[in-house]
């Protein structure tokens, strides 16, 4: 008797289990779709360098996600040519900042110091915290990715090395 009725909850249980793993299956393929649907790529054989204004000439940028100069998260990759020097400087918003190609010099204060700064080669990252002077030189060719939440700046600690001056 036990037995038979076992027996008989094994079709409940499968109509259960086949409906469960039905509504699975439909969920995963519909948030598939979405994902696709909002996925914001940046292809590096299509993308275009840009000469970047605020800095001296030399570097390029490329802004993959948002707008650096408005409210909101942003995403940027700049490149300088080996042998690229960056002197002190300020933004107003906390940068992080990822090493993707070449070996990159940092160094932190208004005066630029050769002595004091720190190696960063590919994959290394570091945290700018906001107003904080840094500076910078391309041992190599660098690319760069830095993200924040705009808007950002840029202000030179020496008004000289201001290249819009």
């Amino acid at each position: 008797m036990r037995l038979l009725r076992s027996l008989a909850l094994v079709p409940a249980t499968l109509i259960f289990l086949i409906t469960a793993q039905s509504s699975i299956a439909e969920d995963q393929s519909r948030s598939k779709v979405m994902m696709k649907s909002n996925i914001v790529t940046a292809d590096p054989e299509t993308m275009k360098w840009q000469r970047n204004g605020f800095t001296p000439w030399g570097m390029r940028i490329i802004v993959i996600h948002g707008d650096p100069s408005k409210p909101g998260p942003y995403t940027f990759r700049v490149k300088m040519p080996s042998g690229y020097k960056l002197p002190p400087h300020r933004h107003q918003d906390q940068r992080t900042v990822t090493v993707l190609k070449g070996t990159y010099w940092i160094g932190d204060g208004e005066q630029y110091d050769a002595r004091s700064m720190r190696t960063m080669e590919v994959g290394s990252f570091y945290i700018t915290p906001p107003d904080t002077p840094h500076y910078a030189w391309a041992r190599t060719e660098v690319v760069l990715q830095e993200s924040g939440f705009g808007p950002t700046d840029m202000r030179w600690v020496n008004p000289e090395d201001d290249p819009n001056q």
